[in-house]
């Protein structure tokens, strides 16, 4: 009876140790995940898949631009951009984040590549970005701002 106890004891504690190193592993700020769906979308060329990682009332602003305003319009601008271009490279870099309840920010550096489909040279744009993801109803994290610039060219020795 006490090797039975002590073998129930053991596997409720290994169980209990396993769920821990498994939500350990798990990202602890919902903006990680949101930027990780973001880096395999572009890296995927997949408009519709960028579109939907933004809330219905999110706000984008990038590099030249005015403010992109609601999920369907920044879905329409990621179409727009890709049905020219393919991503050859994404990727954030030095990134920062916070994170509490159901709101998460962060900021770092992006780097992205893309080549004319037309043809032509690859061009690179490295800059600076932060945003901030909203838990939804449903569990998933979304983009509810973003913003990015790019940064200036290095000056001239």
């Amino acid at each position: 009876m006490k090797r039975a106890f002590v073998v129930c004891v053991l596997t409720c504690l290994f169980l209990a140790a396993g769920a821990a190193l498994a939500a350990d592993a798990a990202p602890k700020h919902g903006l990680m995940i949101v930027d990780s769906a973001w880096v395999k979308a572009m890296l995927a060329n997949d408009a519709a898949a960028c579109g939907a990682l933004y809330a219905d009332d999110a706000v984008l602003v990038l590099p030249g631009m005015g403010a992109i305003k609601g999920g369907k319009a920044i879905a329409e601008a990621y179409a727009g951009w890709l049905k020219d271009v393919k991503v050859t490279e994404a990727a954030v870099m030095d990134t920062h984040y916070r994170s509490s309840g159901h709101v998460s920010a962060g900021w770092g550096a992006f780097k992205i590549t893309t080549v004319p489909k037309a043809g032509g040279a690859p061009t690179t744009e490295i800059g600076t970005w932060c945003a901030v993801a909203a838990q939804q109803k449903d569990g998933s994290w979304k983009y509810v701002s973003d913003h990015a610039s790019d940064d200036p060219p290095p000056a001239k020795k």
